[in-house]
């Protein structure tokens, strides 16, 4: 597996974690709005942080 795809993976574990924390403030949030973006934002973030990943993998390992 190339630079790319393990910053791809790198990415969507921290989408992951990312999400987890988004959903749990949004459990303490009372504005239902609020919690819409905030979920909506944590689900954002399974498609653009691979797609980072993928292009600051190879930048970072220097292929």
């Amino acid at each position: 597996m190339g630079a790319g795809g393990i910053g791809a993976l790198a990415g969507v574990g921290l989408a992951a974690v990312d999400f987890a924390l988004l959903r749990l403030l949004a459990s303490r949030v009372e504005l239902d709005d609020t919690k819409r973006v905030l979920n909506i934002v944590g689900l954002s973030q399974f498609a653009l942080l691979p797609v980072v990943g993928w292009f600051a993998g190879p930048l970072i390992a220097g292929e």
